[in-house]
This record gives structure tokens, sequence and C-alpha cells, in this order.
């Protein structure tokens, strides 16, 4: 199991890691795809577009990240650009079984969820601020050249997740061919231990029922850093 070491990290920082080995990726079933139109009324019951700006759980990443210079309302996070869509009365996108259930989980719980494929990783993830003109190459291509201030997760290499999950990075994206994956769940001083805990055992009980892995007990990992 991976673990994450902070260099920074507002007080109450904290992420979760689950390990997903022996993945098989496949396409989400038309079963699954009921399941997600069910939650999609509960999701749209017990929460309203107009009011998610004064959302406290949503309003706390939008804090973290205007903390350190990236502005929330023109880059979102991914757990409320996922709810919004959802609000929106927009389906989430079809990519594979793992990725529309983290965006259903996500956008369910509010809580940012990234997905890394464990064998391309090289050393030890850390949360740190990005270098001066540090490169980004998100998902879909678009590179992004840091000014110095973001907050990202890196390995050895460079960045895995760009922001407090805004997005993660194309060298390590979940592919057809990724056996083991982390699964990381972001969350901040709003997002307590009990919110997070809820949000694990949401997010692997689907894993467990709509997607061929096995999954591992997670780990928590919590901000001693000044930021």
């Amino acid at each position: 199991m991976r673990s994450v070491k902070f260099e920074t990290g507002p007080p109450g920082s904290s992420i979760v890691i689950v390990e997903l080995s022996d993945l098989t990726l496949g396409k989400s079933s038309k079963e699954f795809e009921e399941y997600e139109q069910e939650l999609f009324v509960e999701i749209r019951k017990n929460n309203k577009l107009e009011y998610l700006r004064k959302d406290p759980l949503i309003y706390s990443y939008r804090v973290w990240h205007w903390t350190y210079g990236m502005d929330p309302t023109k880059t979102r996070g991914s757990s409320e650009a996922v709810l919004r869509r959802v609000l929106q009365g927009k389906n989430l996108w079809r990519i594979s079984d793992l990725v529309d259930v983290i965006n259903l989980s996500s956008a369910y719980h509010k809580i940012p969820i990234s997905l890394i494929d464990a064998s391309k990783i090289e050393g030890q993830l850390t949360l740190r601020r990005a270098q001066k003109n540090e490169e980004f190459h998100r998902i879909g291509g678009e590179v992004i050249i840091c000014r110095g201030r973001e907050i990202v997760l890196a390995d050895e290499i460079g960045i895995v997740c760009y922001g407090y999950a805004i997005h993660d990075s194309e060298r390590t994206k979940v592919t057809s061919e990724s056996k083991t994956v982390l699964v990381l769940l972001f969350g901040t001083i709003k997002a307590t231990k009990e919110l997070m805990t809820k949000a694990v055992i949401f997010t692997t009980d689907m894993i467990e029922r709509w997607v061929d892995c096995k999954v591992s007990e997670p780990s928590r990992y919590v901000s001693p850093a000044p930021y």
C-alpha cells in the first residue's frame, strides 16, 4: 500500500487510500445504470444547484483551492463538477465501470476522488506546492504550466493530481491494462473522519458490487503540516 507524505495542507486535510488489485476493467452494466438513476433522484432531492456554492462541504474545498491561488469558480473541484452535472439534469459520462462508480460516489458524497495506476507511480506520494513552471499533463492532453503556488499530489517524477483532486494525470491514468489501482478520497476540515469513513464504505461497497477486483482495507493519512 502506498502512503502519502504531507509537505503542505491546511489543518484538517486528509487523504484516504484504498488499493484495488487483480483489476479487470470493463463497461458499466445496464443494472448499474439503473442504480445510478435511482441515486440521481436522491442527489437531486437533497441538493439544489442554486444553493451549491453555500454548501459547507463544497465551500470547504473551494477555500482549500483559494488558499493556493486556484480559482474554484473557473476550474471546479472534481466532486463539485460531477455534482453540478447531475443537478443540471445531465447524465455522467460512460468511461469504464470503475470510473463510472467513482464519479457517482463523488457526486453523492461531495468528496473528490482520484484514481491512479499504482504501477506508474515512482517513489513516495507527496502533497506539496507545485514548482514554478512545473508542467502538468492532465488526462486528455492539456498541459498546465504551474505558477508555483498550486497544491498538487506528486511522486518522484512529477504531478499525478493537480489541485486538491481537480485533474488526474495522463501519465498515471487508469487504462484497460491497469491491474493495481489506488483510489484516493480527499478530505477537508469539514469532511470529518466520520463523513470520510461513510464515503469510503459507500465507495468500496459499490466497487465490490460493480467492478471485478479485490479491495484492500483503507489507510487514512492526516496533514500535520502548516500551510
